[in-house]
């Protein structure tokens, strides 16, 4: 959940439509933030395939750096963003906030949120069904969270994180049980992406690989990451 990141000024975005890898790298890189970082954030926000309004409130649990949660902030009219422990990165600024707070114990009144975010928070709770009982709790009627978890049978990821690391993901399984424990119907997908630092030059082929895997079935079952869209 933490990652290298840098306070930004950019003007929030509006508009529900995704923005290009090419014209974050372009326009938007960061000093202290690769493009390739960048271009792998991105790429966790698009492929969940939600339109934005623009307006929305939206809360993002385990916000690590903030930097996922500065460009969802370009693409809502609010962003609260909490995690357990603070960030010396954390900065805020006209609609972005940040907080200490515990995901199993949110502390909202009920429905504060038109959406929910959580990324790679969740295999960190004590319990995981605690904090998605409370992402709906937050949510208002007809809001929705997007719920994005490492797929443990991704092989890169699973070395990375889990051997390595000591993370703890979920197979895909028992990711969608956990959702659909809390949210009636839930829409889930699956998606490649991967930050590697040092090869910005190969970012169109990291690109291009990453979208061939996905039309691959054989290979969909091992994709790196499994999302969740659910409506409250």
């Amino acid at each position: 959940m933490r990652s290298r990141d840098t306070a930004e000024t950019l003007p929030p975005r509006t508009t529900g439509k995704p923005t290009t890898y090419h014209r974050l790298v372009d326009e938007r890189a960061h000093a202290h933030e690769s493009s390739g970082e960048l271009r792998y954030r991105v790429r966790c926000i698009d492929k969940l395939g939600f339109a934005f309004s623009g307006s929305e409130r939206l809360l993002d649990v385990g916000c690590g750096d903030g930097g996922v949660a500065r460009l969802l902030r370009e693409r809502v009219g609010e962003v609260v963003a909490v995690d357990v422990e603070r960030s010396a990165h954390w900065s805020g600024g006209p609609g972005l906030t940040f907080s200490v707070a515990d995901g199993e114990e949110l502390p909202f009144e009920d429905g504060s949120f038109d959406l929910v975010h959580s990324k790679d928070s969740l295999h960190h709770m004590q319990r995981p069904e605690r904090s998605l009982a409370e992402y709906r709790r937050v949510l208002r009627p007809g809001g929705t969270a997007l719920i994005l978890e490492a797929n443990r049978a991704n092989p890169s990821l699973y070395v990375q994180m889990t051997l390595v690391r000591g993370h703890d993901h979920f197979r895909s399984e028992r990711f969608r049980e956990l959702v659909r424990a809390a949210f009636p119907a839930p829409r889930f997908g699956a998606f490649e992406a991967h930050y590697v630092p040092g090869v910005r030059r190969l970012l169109p082929w990291q690109q291009a690989t990453e979208q061939l895997l996905e039309r691959i079935a054989l290979v969909r079952p091992l994709l790196a990451y499994n999302f969740a869209v659910a409506t409250a």
